[in-house]
């Protein structure tokens, strides 16, 4: 019997849907954010681990709009990193979670770190999973960040929908792309597609793949980075992102922090979900004592 209840909240924008363990006696509840095009499935397997070590923690992971089974933003509603930290604001004051421990993949993790800086009295400790707080890039870069978004969405607006011949085919191409066993990708794909009798199609809104039109300066990263008050702990995948590998004079702007290197790409999680969910145990142990 499967540990997981599915669950949701209704927000402004629609409605989230979450994948939760929910003991009847709860001592800690934990959040994770899962990264971008992902779902609230990729922690499936991690949040077994921890459960399995700590069985009164109650473990919410959420399916992000336009992501999983969650509503879609209308419109011309793109997916502005800004509003990620909104939204996520908004889950934290509906389910009463404060101050919550927050477990971030990618994007998921970029937006967690800014929202630690930004609600830090919200915010008991911070797990970074393949990332190193918020993107950011030269000033420079401006013109070309907004050109390229705009362009973006007007690519969006003239493609077709796509529709998908059957399961075992996107599934097939997920693990292509993430370069990932078919076996550890195969919970998120299951959540991300919609079947009937007529077609197979992802519930990913294709507008999360328009590019920013903005992106903040390493000054602005930094600065939020400083705002962050409670314990942080970084996990890198060794054949991860390698610009993460590039950033490590972030570490000095956050006051509590632990960085790990374990093996695996970027979904070290999916790939090493026993390793991830022991840091993740120390560190909420350790706010715990």
């Amino acid at each position: 019997m499967s540990p997981f209840q599915e669950s949701s909240i209704e927000l402004h924008h629609g409605t989230i849907a979450m994948m939760e363990i929910k003991p009847k006696n709860t001592h800690q509840t934990l959040l994770f954010l899962h990264g971008w095009q992902d779902n609230a499935a990729t922690f499936k397997t991690t949040m077994e681990a921890y459960a399995q070590e700590n069985p009164h923690h109650h473990l919410i992971a959420i399916d992000w709009f336009g992501h999983g089974r969650s509503s879609h933003k209308g419109g011309d509603n793109f997916y502005h990193f800004f509003d990620y930290i909104d939204d996520l604001h908004q889950i934290v004051l509906h389910l009463k979670l404060e101050p919550i421990v927050i477990i971030g993949h990618s994007l998921g993790a970029l937006v967690a770190s800014a929202y630690s800086a930004v609600f830090p009295e919200k915010v008991a400790a911070l797990v970074m999973i393949e990332a190193l707080g918020p993107l950011s890039e030269e000033e420079e870069a401006i013109s070309d960040r907004i050109r390229q978004g705009i362009l973006s969405r007007q690519r969006y607006r003239n493609k077709p929908q796509r529709t998908l011949k059957n399961t075992q085919t996107a599934i097939e191409l997920r693990a292509s792309v993430n370069q990932l066993p078919e076996r550890l990708v195969e919970p998120m794909v299951m959540r991300s597609l919609s079947i009937n009798s007529n077609s197979l199609q992802w519930t990913t809104d294709a507008k999360v793949k328009c590019d920013a039109l903005y992106r903040m300066s390493e000054v602005h990263a930094l600065a939020l980075l400083s705002k962050i008050e409670c314990p942080v702990v970084a996990v890198i995948g060794a054949e991860g992102y390698g610009h993460l590998k590039q950033k490590m004079h972030r570490y000095a702007y956050i006051s509590h922090f632990d960085c790990y290197q374990i093996e695996g790409g970027h979904h070290c999680h999916l790939e090493n979900p026993i390793q991830v969910s022991s840091y993740i145990s120390a560190l909420v142990n350790k706010i715990n004592t």
